[in-house]
């Protein structure tokens, strides 16, 4: 898995699946972690996000490779 910082609280995660964005922590209303597929920050929408939601962006990587 390849993490790469995009800004504060947002990452592009490249791993066996292929390519999805983590938004969390400052960068949320909520300040909770999820994922959505896409290549880039600004293609995030309520659409494509994974519909989970954690506290850690330690708990979304492990969710991530769980399927």
């Amino acid at each position: 898995m390849k993490v790469s910082k995009i800004s504060q609280g947002v990452y592009k995660v490249t791993d066996k699946q292929g390519v999805w964005i983590a938004k969390g922590g400052f960068a949320t209303a909520n300040n909770k972690w999820t994922a959505y597929d896409a290549e880039n920050a600004d293609d995030c929408s309520n659409e494509n996000n994974w519909a989970v939601q954690f506290d850690t962006f330690k708990q979304l990587k492990k969710y991530s490779q769980s399927f």
